[in-house]
């Protein structure tokens, strides 16, 4: 990658950004990630929705940007990158420059990234995934956890327990034991006829994909419920859900093996729902 949006000006990587930027001494912003392709941005509303939810937690304004805006800088820099098709767009917005903890404004900056994809519709994965349950961290349940801020150090700490154990993703808990999402990912599971995800009161991140899943998925019940480590290994299939993977089924947690029907059935429904339409 060459370049990026910064404010609304496409910037040389060459040119990097401020010392003093409160995303990176304090981690005073969010991030949203998102999918390009056939020439939108699926679910941009979504993600346009939660973005305005944190910033108006964190009380950044951030008036510059609307969906229309958005999406016209996305193929800006595209354009300017020489990628044609899919891509992941990362938006990360924060505080202007500024002041100790307390800042001096609370105008917000911004910066676009766009970096290649491969396929130009969600492909559910070949080769189921591994998982486990993180030992070493867990989520804590605040007012701080419906967030997609750029301090996740929850998150690293658990992507790195999962690699130190060779599995694929690693499933975090919050302090009641209860399954909250994985590293990256939201997480389903099915079982007697009914698809379960853990409940937001457990502290999750309300993934876009997760939202997509519940609104289209006419043909099984899904329920929000607390769900626990018994519930993985009694389940018929397991999957993992994000924005630009889509589902992610999963293969083996622990000595438990499960098949994958329903997330090849998810997969094409959210293709025909929300990627091609």
């Amino acid at each position: 990658m060459e370049y990026y949006i910064s404010s609304g000006k496409i910037t040389s990587c060459n040119q990097g950004i401020s010392i003093n930027n409160r995303a990176f001494r304090y981690g005073d912003g969010l991030f949203e990630t998102m999918y390009f392709t056939n020439g939108k941005i699926v679910n941009i509303e979504k993600h346009y929705s939660r973005l305005n939810k944190g910033l108006n937690i964190l009380r950044i304004n951030c008036s510059i940007l609307d969906p229309l805006f958005l999406l016209d800088k996305v193929k800006e820099l595209l354009s300017a990158n020489n990628i044609e098709g899919a891509a992941r767009i990362r938006l990360q917005v924060f505080r202007k420059d500024g002041g100790l903890y307390r800042p001096e404004n609370n105008d917000c900056d911004y910066i676009i990234e766009a970096f290649p994809l491969k396929y130009d519709n969600y492909k559910l994965n070949s080769k189921g995934l591994k998982i486990g349950i993180a030992k070493t961290i867990k989520k804590n349940k605040n007012q701080f956890s419906q967030l997609k801020s750029t301090a996740k150090p929850e998150m690293v700490l658990c992507a790195i327990e999962a690699e130190d154990n060779k599995w694929d993703d690693a499933i975090l808990l919050n302090d009641e034991g209860y399954i909250v999402e994985s590293s990256s990912s939201n997480i389903f599971i099915y079982k007697n006829n009914v698809i379960y995800t853990p409940s937001i009161d457990d502290g999750l991140l309300n993934g876009i994909m997760r939202q997509t899943i519940i609104e289209i998925c006419k043909k099984y019940q899904v329920t929000e419920a607390h769900l626990t480590e018994f519930d993985i290994l009694s389940a018929d299939e397991v999957f993992l859900t994000n924005a630009i993977a889509g589902i992610k089924w999963v293969s083996a947690f622990k000595s438990k093996r499960f098949r994958h029907k329903i997330s090849d059935s998810l997969i094409n429904e959210i293709n025909n729902t929300v990627v091609n339409n």
